[in-house]
Order: structure tokens, then sequence, then C-alpha cells
């Protein structure tokens, strides 16, 4: 989740920082991407990654179509727009009311990653999900579906 004042590759690098020497990665292939747009670094989820950290309180239906549908995955991390600490003032992002769905058992991200990133952004909201993984939309529907309509509720200014 980007914060006012940082760039947006701030989490992202805080994250791999974190996770880097703990073997997060597991069985993902790092792939160099070079082309006219720039140099970089794609991420491609191997099955185990996806089974044990992204999908691991999913039904497996979700996550047999999780590993078909795998796609390499740029964090363009070297774009010059990511490092921009001017792009998300309080005028434009920070005037925007944020609301974090914390998975409590995402195995990818911890809890205590979530609320770091939550804390960047003071005044965000935080509701729960018990049980969810990173994809909280497969492993928790019908949570997630609840909170989402709190959360419209909540906001619902007419």
């Amino acid at each position: 989740m980007p914060s006012v004042g940082k760039h947006m590759g701030v989490t992202t690098e805080e994250f791999m920082r974190r996770t880097s020497s703990k073997g997060l990665l597991m069985d993902c292939e790092m792939l160099p991407i070079n082309n006219n747009e720039g140099a970089g670094v794609a991420i491609i989820m191997g099955p185990d990654f996806l089974a044990r950290k992204y999908y691991q309180q999913s039904p497996p239906e979700d996550l047999a179509l999780a590993k078909m549908l795998v796609r390499p995955g740029n964090q363009f991390m070297k774009d010059p727009v990511m490092k921009d600490t001017s792009l998300l003032t309080d005028d434009n992002y920070g005037s925007v009311k944020k609301i974090y769905v914390v998975a409590k058992a995402d195995g990818s991200s911890t809890e205590e990653m979530q609320r770091w990133m939550v804390m960047l952004s003071p005044g965000t909201e935080v509701e729960e999900i018990a049980g969810a993984d990173h994809a909280i939309m497969s492993s928790r529907p019908t949570e997630l579906c609840d909170a989402l309509v709190k959360i419209a509720n909540s906001l619902n200014t007419c």
C-alpha cells in the first residue's frame, strides 16, 4: 500500500528486505527484462510458492487455476515513476479515504508487514479477516464480501 510523501516502491523494497533472507520466494523465478522501455526483473511465481504462501487456505481448484494462469510480473522497481516521492501528495493520494483488509493467515505478507504498511498511511482504517490467505477472495469469499459491504455502508453519504 503506497503512502503520502514516499515513493511507490517503498513497500515492495521493505517487503523484499524483510523476506529475501528468509527464502520467501522459494521456487519463484527471477526473469531479467531488457527491452525498449528499460531493464528490470520480473517474478514468475512457482507452484510451491503459490501453494504454501498465497493459496494455502484456498480451495484446491483455485490453486490449480492460479498455477495455470501464472505470468511474469514486473515489479517496475527501476521505473522512474516508482521512485518519484512527489507523486503521492496530500492533495491527491492523501485526500482519499483508505481502508486496508488484513489477511490474518497470509503466508507471504505477515500481519506485522501488513500493519506496517497501514502505519505509513495515518488515518487508514483496518478490517481483519481471520483465516484469509493472500488470495482473500478465494480463501474467505463470504467474509470478504461482508467486509466490503460493511466498508461500502460506512462510506455511504446518501
